[in-house]
């Protein structure tokens, strides 16, 4: 078995600032009570951790405990949510990706120009509505068939954003037929580097592989996007969310299987998902499975130069530094009055 690992795996940056921070203050501030407003990112391994260590998970701001500080998700939040916080006067740390709030500017930007702002992106989505929630009013769209004369009757100017982990193919699909109803249109490719770099990987290298394992949660949309790339183009593509479920995968002894992840997905996962596949492998393959993705010297049988996303060979990490106000945590600190 030939296994090739994506270059970019586990957390994106915005994820993994976003869990330093929770790791962060529960472990300096364990008599505090904190409450997460939403999940922090689409994954269960991630959620079930983070509440074994005490963080308590709220849909809505009355439901948190008492003397709690609230937690804004990485996906954002509607301007209404910061308004009843500080009309409550409650203390809140907002954790929204830098990437998100990138989006959430550039979409009141173009409701100030005189643009109806246009989201192309999942309806019902927690980013989603965190941007459409920016501006007085906003037209969503996830497919060119939901661009219709109807939805559009009266839109002379839009202003165009995207989802920030939509796949830019479908994007440009939907806005070519925004264009066609629409006759001033300003569009603003907001996917995130990121998104655009794990899905040109699993592009290229799904295509040659027998077999695809894209790992991550079913709910993340990230996740999702990345198996049905791979799925165009490897029909034996598999999603998966529990290591244990590789084990019932067949796989041929010579074939060689490509794996992937999601932006929320944890490294855990994948060492464990990485170690069943290579004790799948030759006998000598089945000695190194210790627990952890060995160093790539020392696995032969993993193609060369594809493991940058993994610690044990060097980590990537997102270079990006976003401008603004940041705290020492990396996220702005608010304080209700």
């Amino acid at each position: 078995m030939r296994i090739i690992l994506s270059e970019t795996l586990s957390y994106c940056f915005g994820v993994r600032k976003t869990l330093q921070l929770l790791e962060k203050l529960l472990a300096e501030n364990p008599q505090r009570s904190y409450a997460m407003l939403g999940e922090v990112v689409h994954n269960e391994h991630v959620i079930e951790g983070l509440k074994a260590k005490g963080l308590r998970f709220v849909e809505r701001l009355e439901d948190a405990p008492r003397g709690a500080v609230i937690i804004l998700q990485s996906h954002g939040s509607p301007r209404a949510v910061y308004e009843e916080l500080e009309r409550r006067g409650l203390e809140f740390i907002d954790a929204t990706c830098p990437m998100v709030e990138v989006i959430h500017k550039r979409v009141r930007e173009v409701e100030r120009q005189g643009y109806v702002p246009v989201i192309i992106g999942q309806t019902g989505h927690e980013e989603v509505r965190g941007i459409a929630g920016q501006v007085r009013r906003a037209v969503i769209v996830r497919t060119p068939e939901e661009v219709t004369p109807e939805l559009f009757r009266g839109v002379t100017r839009a202003g165009v954003v995207v989802q920030s982990t939509f796949v830019r193919e479908d994007a440009l699909r939907v806005l070519e037929r925004i264009q066609a109803l629409v006759p001033d249109v300003v569009f603003t490719d907001t996917i995130c580097q990121p998104t655009k770099t794990r899905q040109r990987e699993v592009e290229e290298h799904s295509r040659p592989a027998d077999t695809v394992i894209v790992i991550g949660s079913k709910r993340s949309a990230n996740t999702l996007h990345l198996y049905r790339i791979a799925q165009k183009n490897t029909p034996c593509t598999y999603l998966v969310d529990r290591a244990e479920s590789v084990d019932e995968i067949e796989i041929p002894p010579d074939a060689t299987v490509f794996v992937a992840s999601g932006a929320s997905t944890p490294e855990e996962l994948i060492f464990e998902v990485v170690r069943r596949l290579e004790a799948r492998g030759t006998g000598t393959n089945d000695k190194r499975a210790a627990g952890k993705v060995p160093a790539q010297a020392k696995r032969p049988w993993l193609e060369k130069g594809t493991a940058k996303g993994m610690r044990a060979a060097g980590q990537k990490i997102s270079k990006t530094r976003p401008g603004g106000r940041r705290g020492p945590t990396g996220f702005l600190r608010r304080r209700g009055r």
